[in-house]
C-alpha cells in the first residue's frame, strides 16, 4: 500500500465521536468502518460527515453470519453506496476496494457563504421557520437547508441526536448551508440569515413570549420521549402562530405532532414529509393523521414550500 499510495496518512478511532472528530479535521478519502458502528443511532451523524466530505467508505463485518450493515439500518439504505467486507477478506480485497474507490473523482460540494440556494429576497420574507426531525432527518435537514438563501427567515431546529453530536451538526449544517448556522444558545434574537439548532443538549428550546423574539432555552424532564423536544419548540410559538411556518421531517415516534396540531389550531402553516421520502414515516405520519399537517410535502420541495409560505 505505501508503495502503491506514497504519502498516504492512516487514522485510528475506537468510538465514533473520535471518528467523527477526526474525519471532520482531517477530511479523509476512504474510512473503513467496524460493521457495530452501522448499527449505533449516531452513525446516522457519520454517513452525513462522509456524504458532506464525499468519503468512501466500506462496512466490515465480524464474519459471513453477521447481519449485513444494509439490513441493520434503514438510513443505509438511502443512497449510502457502500459495500461490505468480512474480516476474513484477503488483504488483496482490501486493496481492491480501497484503489476503485480512492481513485474515482471527488466532487466538489464547497457552498459559497453568501450564495443563495433560492432567488428569493430576504425582504419578501415575513414569518419564522420551525423544524422537527429525528431518524434520518441529518441528510433531511441537509437537503432542505441548502436550499436556503443566505438571508432566510429565522429559521429554528430541534433533531434527536447523540448528545456529544450536537456541535458536530451546527458545524456540519455551517458547511453547506448559505446562511448561517449556530448552536442554539439561551436569549439569542431570532435574525434573518440565521439558523438556531438544538441538538444533543440537555436543555429544550423553545421561543420567549415577548417581541423581539429570543430563543429560550430551558431545563426539565423529558416531553414526547426527548430532550430536547420538538413540541416543546412548537408549544412555545403558538403565541406567535399566524407569524410561523413549521414541518416536521422523518423520525422515528411521535414528538413534535402535538405542538403541530397547537400551531395550526392558531394559524400556522403547517407541513409533514411525505412518506415516500422519509427514512423513517413515524413522526411525520402522526402529524399527517391528526390532522396536524395541512399538507404533505416530498423533500425534494421542502425548502421550496416553506420559504413560499413564509413570504405570506
Amino acid at each position: 500500500m505505501e508503495a502503491t499510495y506514497p504519502g498516504m496518512k492512516v487514522l485510528l478511532a475506537n468510538n465514533l465521536m473520535m471518528a467523527y472528530n477526526q474525519a471532520e479535521a482531517a477530511q479523509p478519502v476512504f474510512a473503513f468502518v467496524e460493521d457495530g458502528f452501522t448499527k449505533l443511532p449516531e452513525f446516522e451523524m457519520m454517513l452525513a460527515l462522509f456524504s458532506a466530505l464525499d468519503t468512501r467508505w466500506v462496512a466490515v463485518m465480524d464474519n459471513m453470519g453477521a447481519t449485513p450493515a444494509r439490513q441493520s439500518s434503514p438510513l443505509l439504505n438511502v443512497g449510502a453506496g457502500i459495500f461490505e467486507l468480512t474480516k476474513a477478506d484477503s488483504p488483496r480485497q482490501f486493496a481492491q476496494y480501497f484503489d476503485m474507490m480512492v481513485k474515482a473523482p471527488r466532487r466538489d460540494q464547497a457552498r459559497p457563504r453568501g450564495m443563495n440556494g433560492t432567488a428569493a429576497a430576504a425582504s419578501t420574507f415575513k414569518k419564522i421557520i420551525l423544524i422537527g426531525s429525528s431518524t434520518g432527518g441529518v441528510e433531511a435537514l441537509r437537503s432542505v437547508l441548502v436550499g436556503f438563501p443566505a438571508q432566510c427567515p429565522p429559521t429554528m431546529i430541534v433533531q434527536h441526536t447523540g448528545k456529544n453530536f450536537g456541535q458536530g451538526l451546527v458545524s456540519l449544517l455551517d458547511r453547506i448551508c448559505a446562511a448561517k448556522v449556530v448552536q442554539a444558545e439561551d436569549g439569542m434574537k431570532l435574525e434573518t440569515g440565521h439558523v438556531y439548532v438544538a441538538a444533543g443538549q440537555r436543555r429544550h428550546m423553545g421561543m420567549t413570549q415577548r417581541k423581539p423574539m429570543r430563543t429560550r432555552l430551558k431545563e426539565g424532564p423529558p416531553i414526547s420521549g426527548h430532550t430536547p423536544s420538538v413540541d416543546a419548540l412548537f408549544s412555545s410559538a403558538v403565541p406567535y402562530g399566524s407569524d410561523v411556518v413549521a414541518a416536521i421531517l422523518t423520525g422515528m415516534g411521535q414528538d413534535g405532532a402535538k405542538g403541530l396540531l397547537e400551531l395550526r389550531k392558531s394559524g400556522a402553516a403547517t407541513f409533514a414529509q411525505d412518506e415516500k421520502s422519509s427514512v423513517v414515516y413515524g413522526m411525520p405520519r402522526v402529524a399527517w393523521e391528526t390532522g396536524a399537517a395541512q399538507k404533505q410535502v416530498s423533500l425534494a420541495r421542502m425548502a421550496g414550500t416553506l420559504l413560499q409560505a413564509a413570504k405570506a
